[in-house]
């Protein structure tokens, strides 16, 4: 079976990092595909796994039409109206979030929260928006990108989440008959999230009480919801301490005789200035006397939020906990109390905090799930402090009380939670309680491992699908397929008439862009006319999710047409100064600045200061990158004078700038293609590079330019001459990609042919 694993961000799939290493050793093939696109961050990902069933896969980001700004708002109002309802009555801070956001969205100064509403009232709201929902189309890139990735079942992590984009993954995969399956990420996620867009066939939870929630909340059948437990912390119930009580607290500079207080930071989101609490949290601790007068106090901070000048930290080292890593720094007037933060990747140090913590404080966070794992009390207080509202505004700040089946004692003020601290030192209480709730909330099927657990559940319910759907015939497929899954309805166009000053890049697109001096030449009845080869090749060569080269942009109709209609991410160089301007405008019209990144470099064979001369008008697109040094000089220039400019080869600025590795390039140079390529034989080596699209002006060095790349793995697949668009020459590269030696030989190869084609 294949399992195509669509995360939101790296942080999801370290929590199902157990889950993926479980499949894959169940025999089972994982593609992993991340909607927050980072190239390192995959490659690091790919030799971690280092697992032949195993690959990463670029997630496209869907199309850049009218649709998907429709679709944006409409979700987020949707979340906005989901903290209408009476399940929140008390969660203020929740209500204010999506106010907040939904007031981005519409470039408002401020949007009210939210107006309560009676159940019955917020489930109309809530059946409106369904229909809206239905209406929004399926994005056809997800349709495609789906389709070549050819999964048996479609995961999605955390599947909630503000203005999801995973809704348009799962509308497409259901569309597709594919089974779609929602994993939830963290134990907040079904009450702080906003709402669930589109329903999954599945979601598995962590426990009964998030089964209720789905129900509750967001009105998902409670058969279709399975209790797995959570697989986050399995490494964590691995742990014991390794390092004796003395030796942990002595590069701490604390007594390890004194009782020791462990305080657990929450997110900016649940306290927005919790120093500030802290510090009189501290004082009344001092003026209680008896141990707590004398404990010491350790702080760890939340591992997103900065505290305080930690730039002043020292590192603390174990020699038990090699791995492990800890930065002290003290900025409270309190000598027995400090920060201390530590590796995340390695919480074998923070074992060690919660192992010899005496008792545990903290407001909101689930660091505190963790302190009940190491067996802990947790102890918290309510905070009257605007400093600190997102604890008792939110619903899950309730989850883990004792009054409601938790096992965190609740203080209504610092009086009685000093009571409660004092009680804890002067005898432990009972671990039981502590126990039965991290089985019941954690690990429901008993004390086990959760990922491998829950990787034969997803392979189960994967070949129990599978049979359901072989018995199935095609015409079948497709009625269940739309039984699920309403299209949107007829006639969903909402791009408004194109303005005279635009020119659409294709009748039907929702792209446009300037009508410059530049565009003159390929205006046909407010149309961008686009060569026709190129277009052919956007559409076949470049996958949704694909990082393309644009060199040669000019004012990027190329590289907005692939981000737009092609779901790319696109690096495009220009270095006349008038088209990249425009090119930087049309990119901006369009709302493409976070999928395509502009750089004004020439580039070349090799760098320096060159002249850069241009064909007709100066800093328009029609311009070569001469070889001759840059000098200064008083002599008349020509009518169009040359532009100095600082040239630079394509490796090094692949290198230097930590550029996305490309997947394709179009190389739209025509006077000096071969100095860029003798510049680039490294980027050209590179193993996921699938597709060249160069344009040239002549014949003849179209079949140069596919000579010269035959060493690298490619081979011509058309020559198409398109008059004024010059001779295009597609490659595709058939063998395997080169090794060192042959990459250097590749660059000595373009190196020959730039000399011999100079001028």
């Amino acid at each position: 079976m294949t399992f195509l694993l669509v995360c939101k961000q790296k942080k999801n799939i370290d929590t199902f990092e157990g889950v993926v290493a479980a499949l894959l050793s169940l025999g089972q093939r994982v593609i992993l595909t991340v909607q927050e696109p980072d190239a390192a961050r995959d490659q690091r990902l790919a030799a971690q796994f280092d697992h032949p069933g195993f690959s990463v896969v670029p997630c496209p980001d869907g199309s850049h039409d009218d649709w998907r700004q429709a679709a944006a708002l409409l979700r987020t109002a949707r979340d906005w109206t989901q903290y209408a309802g009476p399940a929140y009555r008390d969660a203020a801070k929740l209500a204010a979030r999506t106010a907040a956001r939904l007031a981005r969205e519409l470039s408002a100064e401020h949007v009210p929260t939210v107006t309560p509403l009676s159940n019955a009232a917020a489930a109309r709201v809530g059946a409106a928006f369904a229909q809206f929902e239905r209406a929004v189309p399926r994005d056809p890139l997800y349709d495609e990108f789906l389709s070549a990735q050819a999964p048996d079942v479609v995961l999605v992590t955390p599947g909630l989440h503000f203005g999801s984009g995973q809704a348009d993954v799962v509308k497409s995969a259901q569309a597709l008959g594919l089974p779609t399956w929602m994993l939830l990420f963290s134990w907040d996620n079904l009450s702080t999230k906003g709402a669930l867009h589109v329903q999954p066939d599945l979601m598995f939870v962590w426990n009964e009480r998030q089964r209720r929630e789905a129900a509750e909340l967001h009105g998902f059948p409670a058969d279709r919801v399975v209790v797995a437990g959570a697989p986050r912390f399995d490494g964590f119930f691995e742990l014991e301490s390794r390092v004796p009580r003395t030796d942990f607290f002595r590069p701490l500079g604390l007594d390890p005789a004194r009782p020791t207080l462990l305080y657990l930071c929450s997110s900016r989101f649940i306290a927005e200035d919790e120093p500030t609490f802290i510090r009189s949290w501290l004082a009344a601790l001092r003026r209680a006397g008896g141990p707590l007068a004398a404990s010491n106090v350790i702080i760890r901070p939340h591992p997103d939020v900065p505290f305080g000048a930690e730039a002043e930290r020292e590192a603390v080292h174990w020699a038990a906990l090699p791995q492990a890593t800890g930065w002290t720094h003290r900025p409270f007037d309190d000598p027995l109390a400090l920060v201390l933060r530590t590796t995340y990747r390695t919480p074998e140090a923070f074992f060690e905090c919660l192992h010899q913590a005496s008792a545990v404080v903290a407001l909101n966070t689930s660091a505190e799930l963790e302190a009940g794992i190491a067996g802990r009390p947790v102890f918290t207080v309510l905070a009257h402090d605007q400093a600190a509202d997102g604890q008792a505004q939110t619903l899950h700040f309730n989850y883990l009380l004792r009054e409601h089946g938790g096992f965190v004692s609740y203080a209504a003020d610092l009086s009685e939670h000093l009571h409660q601290l004092q009680a804890a030192l002067s005898e432990s209480p009972s671990a039981g309680a502590i126990e039965r709730f991290v089985r019941d909330f954690l690990r429901p099927h008993g004390d086990q491992p959760v990922a491998p657990l829950l990787a034969r559940m997803l392979v189960e319910r994967a070949q129990a699908a599978a049979r359901g759907v072989a018995a199935l015939g095609t015409a079948d497929r497709v009625t269940a397929a739309a039984d699920r899954v309403l299209e949107p309805v007829a006639g969903g166009e909402l791009a408004p008439a194109v303005p005279a000053r635009l020119l659409r890049l294709a009748p039907d697109s929702p792209a446009s862009i300037l009508a410059t001096p530049e565009t003159k030449r390929w205006r046909r009845d407010g149309v961008y006319q686009l060569a026709a080869s190129v277009r052919a090749w956007l559409e076949s060569a470049l996958r949704p999710g694909d990082t393309v080269y644009d060199i040669g942009a000019g004012v990027g109709a190329y590289a907005v047409f692939a981000a737009v209609h092609r779901g790319c991410t696109v690096v495009a160089f220009e270095p006349g100064f008038a088209s990249f301007k425009n090119l930087c405008d049309n990119l901006a019209h369009n709302q493409c600045q976070g999928r395509v990144v502009a750089l004004p470099i020439a580039l070349g064979a090799q760098p320096g200061l060159v002249e850069l001369e241009y064909a007709r008008v100066a800093g328009e697109d029609q311009h070569t990158l001469t070889q001759r040094r840059w000098r200064s000089h008083r002599e008349p220039g020509s009518d169009v004078p040359p532009q100095p400019v600082c040239a630079d080869t394509l490796d090094d600025v692949v290198a230097r700038h930590g550029l996305p590795p490309p997947a394709a390039i179009r190389l739209s140079v025509r006077r000096h293609a071969p100095h860029v390529l003798a510049g680039a034989g490294r980027t050209l080596a590179l193993p996921g590079l699938r597709s060249i699209l160069c344009c040239v002006r002549s014949a003849d060095q179209a079949e140069a330019v596919a000579k010269a790349l035959r060493p690298l793995g490619f081979s011509a697949e058309a020559f198409v001459d398109e008059g004024d668009h010059g001779i295009s020459v597609g490659l595709t590269r058939t063998g395997p990609a080169p090794g060192r030696r042959l990459r250097d030989r590749g660059s000595r190869l373009w190196d020959g042919w730039a000399r011999t084609r100079q001028g």
